[in-house]
């Protein structure tokens, strides 16, 4: 099929699909309705929009088929205060059961990452998981062997991010560096893909905030996730394809204890730019 094509008994020649597509490739034509406009089909980047926001569903788009498409009737948007609840409840988890997740239940879990926003609809994230004991203590000695490098050659900084204690800790058997996690989630992408470091912190969100419905929880890796970057063991040791790098590393289990509040946080700070006028 070409790029879109059109049910012409369905279409009402509204323009609302040539209005939503981020990219302007469809315009309107009144008399005979959407379509591509010259020299332009090469440029999009299959986001769908045109195709979702066609109330009469008389819109088809090659690299996002209508036929692909969830329908949102019967599927109403929450309401704002339950919403507001669920988004608050959700809590970085430090404490885990030694049980690791389901694979069924990760890849569950990793699918809604999907559908998170990518710059330019670039995607592009790849996902690897590290469970085990063995290998992910290993990886704890990477993290420690790293601090140890950076306390000696980057002492203020180590410093600030408590990395002496951490190291303690790790050689007294306290894991502070996976919080004992049976499992880590490492996001990966090309080293050309420019919104990949943005796209992974949307993704890995979306990850993190559909975990508690399936009774999982999560927790950014910080430390793991900064020695990723910084010392080529670790990357070496979980075999980050070549021209790949590490964008974000989550911990992921079974919490081992519930919340039963919501915590609060500092107030809103806001303020409403008003442009001067002479």
């Amino acid at each position: 099929m070409d790029l879109i094509e059109i049910d012409m008994e369905r279409c009402r020649k509204d323009g609302i699909c040539a209005e939503v597509c981020p990219l302007g490739i469809l315009a309107i034509d009144r008399e005979k309705g959407p379509y591509v406009q010259d020299g332009r089909s090469a440029y999009c980047i299959g986001c769908g929009h045109c195709v979702a926001a066609c109330p009469h569903g008389a819109l088809d788009n090659r690299l996002n088929p209508l036929a692909g498409q969830l329908s949102l009737e019967g599927h109403p948007t929450p309401d704002a205060r339950s919403t507001a609840i669920f988004l608050r409840s959700r809590r970085s988890v430090r404490c885990y059961k030694t049980e690791p997740v389901a694979k069924e239940t990760v890849l569950q879990l990793l699918d809604i990452a999907r559908y998170a926003p990518s710059g330019h609809n670039s995607q592009g994230i790849s996902y690897l998981v590290v469970e085990g004991r063995e290998a992910l203590d290993r990886i704890c000695c990477f993290v420690a062997d790293w601090m140890r490098e950076m306390l000696r050659t980057q002492p203020e900084l180590a410093r600030k991010l408590h990395m002496a204690g951490i190291v303690k800790a790790h050689e007294n058997g306290d894991d502070r560096i996976l919080r004992g996690a049976p499992q880590i989630v490492v996001a990966s992408a090309p080293v050309d893909l420019r919104p990949a470091q943005g796209s992974t912190y949307l993704a890995l969100e979306y990850v993190e905030l559909y975990a508690p419905t399936l009774g999982v929880g999560t927790c950014w890796a910080g430390y793991t996730n900064a020695c990723a970057q910084m010392y080529p063991p670790l990357a070496q040791f979980l075999r980050i394809p070549a021209g790949h790098a590490i964008t974000g590393i989550l911990m992921i289990g079974y919490p081992r204890y519930a919340c039963y509040r919501l915590p609060e946080r500092n107030p809103l700070d806001v303020s409403w730019f008003e442009e001067k006028q002479d």
